[in-house]
Formats: structure tokens, sequence, C-alpha cells
């Protein structure tokens, strides 16, 4: 099984935990409004790990508002002529997109051998939000799916149609592969993957109790430790995913010199094994395919490295880091040679100061009220102006009225 999504501009999606400065996912409430792209999640602000302002409601697919501008206050009470008129936009505002990915390329890959090979046993279904999928494969070969609200389009049926697939073979050798947006928020993703795994555990067979579906999730390498926090089973391999149509994921002079997409996954890591032509190898002590410059630390005995490259040991913080990070005394930490050591607050942004944000800074307010009052002097410059035209033009007018009277006098 294929679940695929649209990669988004990366706009909204800030921090997920409420321990961050920004917006925290508070998840999808049962009685949530919805979008064109399915039940909106609920966000709040938050500062220091507590919330502020009210709670709202956005898109769970669209992390830009020009792309979707769905907004509601938590507390919000919407009429009844609204949410008609928002159902109606909903059902003619279906989500469509343009890019492809591989889990979109796997499934035309086995659906086109499955055409052309009777023997060939390897079935896929592609759940993805883009419905224009629905005009080339049938309804047993793709559900219309967003993976960040677990939303079926279709229904009950679609969601039947998943269950079916996930139940063949009693749920036997069925693995899903996923290639999420990178700027999408990983809590929301993992809880739609729980559910499609709570659907697969279903069909599981007694004395299966401990299992997990098998799963491959493509998505940047520094994202590990938040994939790891939902995923404790999973593991990162160290094969570098491409993209041909993404300047940024790919090798070559228009991208990255080594892609930083991977592959996460919960299977054991010596059962996948890695082109050694491209540069992988395999490492006795680990007992897994790592690429070649990924060399094996004694002290950490682990490969560490995650970008490739060979990184070095640092006794003090006890750990491998990467080769261009020097130890910091001051920092007590490795970090870039060229950093700053001084550990200051984040001040606003308008006056620098620390301890209010731009939005409450006193020199802001200052400025929009000298503003205000600079807008309210020039419109009442502009209307003196407007009102010294019109007059002058009614004093010329009255003028050429009396001179022509006067000549109609004169030739009487």
């Amino acid at each position: 099984m294929a679940a695929s999504g649209e990669s988004d501009p990366e706009g909204l999606c800030g921090p997920e935990r409420a321990g961050a400065g920004g917006l925290a996912l508070l998840g999808l409430a049962p009685s949530a409004p919805s979008c064109p792209h399915g039940p909106a999640l609920l966000f709040v602000k938050t500062s220091q790990g507590r919330e502020e302002g009210r709670r709202f409601y956005a898109c769970s697919a669209c992390r830009d508002r020009k792309d979707c501008n769905f907004f509601q206050w938590e507390d919000e009470k919407v009429s009844e002529t609204r949410l008609a008129a928002r159902e109606e936009y909903n059902r003619n505002h279906r989500p469509s997109f343009t890019h492809r990915q591989n889990v979109e390329r796997l499934h035309e890959m086995i659906q086109s051998k499955a055409s052309q090979e009777e023997d060939f046993k390897v079935r896929s279904l592609l759940l993805d939000i883009d419905f224009r999928y629905s005009q080339f494969y049938t309804e047993d070969e793709f559900c219309h799916y967003n993976m960040f609200n677990h939303y079926f389009f279709g229904g009950k049926a679609a969601r039947e149609t998943c269950r079916k697939f996930l139940y063949q073979d009693n749920g036997e050798r069925v693995i899903m592969v996923t290639d999420p947006p990178f700027g999408g928020l990983v809590e929301a993703l993992a809880s739609s993957f729980k559910k499609l795994m709570a659907m697969w555990k279903e069909t599981e067979k007694e004395g299966q109790d401990n299992q997990e579906m098998p799963m491959f999730w493509i998505f940047p390498y520094f994202f590990e430790s938040r994939i790891l926090e939902f995923f404790p089973s999973f593991t990162m391999m160290d094969y570098q995913v491409d993209y041909d149509n993404h300047a940024l994921y790919k090798h070559g002079k228009t991208g990255r010199r080594q892609s930083p997409v991977r592959i996460f996954t919960n299977l054991t890591p010596s059962m996948i094994v890695l082109p050694v032509e491209e540069g992988y190898r395999f490492c006795t002590i680990c007992q897994r395919y790592v690429s070649s410059g990924n060399q094996h630390c004694e002290i950490c005995n682990s490969c560490t490295s995650k970008d490739g490259r060979q990184w070095k040991h640092c006794v003090l913080c006890n750990k491998c880091v990467k080769p261009s990070w020097f130890h910091c005394n001051n920092c007590n930490c490795c970090t870039l040679s060229n950093h700053t050591c001084e550990k200051t607050d984040a001040g606003c942004f308008v006056c620098g100061k620390a301890g209010h944000k731009r939005s409450t800074c006193p020199s802001l307010s200052c400025t929009r009220a000298a503003c205000q009052a600079d807008k309210k002097q020039r419109q009442k410059t502009l209307k003196r102006i407007k009102m010294g035209i019109c007059k002058r033009s009614l004093m010329k007018h009255a003028i050429f009225f009396r001179k022509k009277v006067k000549n109609k006098k004169k030739k009487k």
C-alpha cells in the first residue's frame, strides 16, 4: 500500500510541541469543521510552554493560507447560512496538485507489471489527496485520502476498500510505503499512520499481537528524533532518496551534494540490502548496510553518521559530531567554529529588547499612533484640497454665467 501526499510550501508548519514558541497542534477534534481538504486541525499559539490566545481551526493539508485560507476560532458560532455556503464551496473545490512522487511511480510500476504478467502477485493501493488519480485507476486501486487527518473523501466505501486490501491473505505480506510532504506536521502524519496500522492489526492471527505493519517512511534525516518519538521501533537507513523533479533533493550540479532524504522503517535493518555499486557497504558489527563514508565508531559502538560523511567522536560531548564542528568550552558543546557564544534571549524585532513580542512592542504602538495621526492629517489635507478645487470650479461657473448674462443685456 502506498500513501502519498502533496508537498506544501512550508508556511504555517511551525513547532508542533507545546514547549516551543509558535504554534502547537492540539489534534483533530470530534466536531471539527471541514474545508475542501476534510476536517480541520486544532491549533493554538504558544510561548514558553503556555497557550496564548484563542484556539483556532486551520486546514490540515495546506500550511500556506494562499493554498487554503480556511480559518475558524474554536468558540466561534457559525450560522446555518454560512455552514451551507461552506459545504457548497467544499464540494466545488476538491484538492488537486501536480507533482509526482516515489510512491506514485512505485504504484504505476506495480500496476503496469501486474497488467502485463499474469503470474505477478504483487498488488498495490494508492492513497493520495489528488482526486485526479481516480481518472486513471479503478476504485480498487486508488482511494482519495488526506494523510494529515486520516480522512477518506469517498466516505465509508473508500474506507472499506482500504480495509479489504489490508485484509487480503489475512494481512500477511502487506507493507506501507509513504512519502509525505516534508513541510507537514510529523505529529499529524504519525497519528494517521497509526490509524492505518490499527486497521491492519485487526486482520492479525492469534499469537501476533506484538507485530506492527511493515512500513517505509521517506523523510529528511533531521526529523529522526521526532519520528522515533512516535515510532520507537523505527530505524533510519543510510540510503539517500533522490527526487528527479526537485532541485534540493537530488544529486548533481543543481542539487545538494548529498540528498538529506532517508528511509525510516520498522523492518530489521539487516533485511534491507543497499546497492554496493552506489556506495554502500555492510557493517558486520551493526548488522546493517551503511554509507561507505559512515565509519564505525568503537566508542559509540555504532555507525553514527547521519549525512553520509565520516563523523568524528567528541570525548567531552560523549558522542560523534559532524566533521566541521568543534567543541566550544564556553557553550560546553560542539558547534560551528564561527558561531557566537553569547546566549542572549531573543528580543523584539522592532526595538530589540526582551520581555515582549513585536505585536505588543511599545515602540510599535507609538509608531502606529503616529502613522494613524499622519493618515488622518493627510485625509484632512486631501479633503481641503478637494473642497478648494470644487469651490473654485463653482466660482468659475458663476463668473462665466454672470458674464454671459451681462452680454445678453448689452445686446438688448
